[in-house]
C-alpha cells in the first residue's frame, strides 16, 4: 500500500493516539487530484464521537461529520492519496434523530459529495464492540477512539484485548490509540476512571506494544478539555459539551481533527 505526499512515495501504516497539537488550515480543499497509486485506506474507528454526534437526538447543534470534515481536508491539503474506510451507515440511518431535519438541512462541506463518509463508528458503542468491525475494509492506518462508553476499573483491560487483537491480526496496519475525551465535569467518578484509562493507554499499553515492535502510537485527545491535564476535576466547566454529557462541540472536533493530522505527520512517510 503506497501513498502520494509531497512528491514522494512511501509505505504507509495505521496510527493509534499522539499527544501533540497540530496546525490549523482554512478553506476547503476540494480541488487537489490524488495519485494513481492505491490509497491509503484509514479506518476511523470508534463510538458516536468517531461518527460526530453533537446534541442529538435534537441536533440543534449541526451535524459536521465530527474530526473527519477537517482531517479530511488537512490530508487533502498535505497532498495525501487516501480513502476514509468503513460501513457504519451513521448517522443517517436516524437512530439517533434525524440531522438533516426531513431534508431541510444539508453539511455545506458535505464528504457525501466526495464519496469519503466512510467511517466504523457506532453509538453506544463500548470497546467490546470493536473487535468484529477492524476486520472490515482492509484498511491500512486505525484511528482508534473508544472507551467513554461503560467506563469502569476494567477498561483498561478491556481495551489491552482489543489492542492485542488488532496488533496481532493485523501486523501491517498502524494502530493509533486515542486518549481519550472526558465527559462534563459534573461527572467526577467517571472522569476519574476516565483518567485513570488515559494514563494506561499513554505510559503503559502504547509504549509497552511498541517496545515490540508494534506499530502503534497514540494521540491525546483529553487535554484538550482540562485546564490541568493532571487533575481529572479541572474539565473545563462549559462551553465544550454540545449535549452537555459527553458529545464535543464542532469547535472541538475540529481541535481534534488537528491532532489526528499531527499524529499522522509524525510518521515521516517522506
Amino acid at each position: 500500500m503506497h501513498l502520494k505526499r509531497k512528491g514522494y512515495y512511501a509505505l504507509i501504516c495505521i496510527i493509534l493516539l499522539n499527544t501533540v497539537g497540530g496546525q490549523v488550515l482554512s478553506g476547503e480543499q476540494n480541488s487537489l487530484t490524488q495519485s494513481s497509486e492505491d490509497p491509503l485506506r484509514i479506518m476511523c474507528l470508534g463510538d458516536s464521537i468517531t461518527v460526530g454526534y453533537t446534541d442529538n437526538p435534537i441536533w440543534k447543534v449541526p451535524f459536521k461529520f465530527g474530526y473527519r470534515s477537517r482531517l479530511y481536508k488537512q490530508l487533502k491539503q498535505a497532498e495525501y492519496n487516501f480513502k476514509f474506510v468503513g460501513n457504519s451507515p451513521q448517522p443517517w440511518n436516524q437512530m439517533s434523530g434525524d440531522p438533516s431535519h426531513g431534508g431541510a438541512y444539508k453539511p455545506v462541506f458535505d464528504l457525501r459529495d466526495l464519496k469519503q463518509d466512510n467511517h466504523q463508528g457506532g453509538g453506544g458503542a463500548p470497546i467490546s464492540a470493536l473487535k468484529k468491525w477492524v476486520s472490515t475494509s482492509a484498511p491500512d492506518l486505525i484511528l482508534l477512539m473508544i472507551g467513554i462508553n461503560g467506563i469502569s476499573e476494567n477498561s483498561p483491560n478491556q481495551i489491552r484485548d482489543l489492542v492485542n487483537t488488532i496488533v496481532t491480526e493485523k501486523p501491517e496496519v498502524h494502530l493509533i490509540v486515542a486518549q481519550i475525551t472526558p465527559y462534563v465535569n459534573t461527572q467526577i467518578q467517571k472522569n476519574k476512571l476516565l483518567y485513570t484509562y488515559n494514563i494506561y493507554i499513554r505510559d503503559t499499553l502504547v509504549p509497552e506494544l511498541a517496545s515490540k515492535g508494534h506499530k502503534i502510537s497514540t494521540v491525546d485527545m483529553y487535554s484538550l478539555f482540562l485546564t490541568d491535564i493532571n487533575n481529572y476535576e479541572s474539565v473545563v466547566a462549559e462551553g465544550k459539551h454540545s449535549n452537555n454529557f459527553n458529545h464535543p462541540f464542532n469547535e472541538e472536533y475540529d481541535l481534534m481533527a488537528d491532532r489526528w493530522f499531527a499524529s499522522i505527520e509524525k510518521l515521516n512517510l517522506n
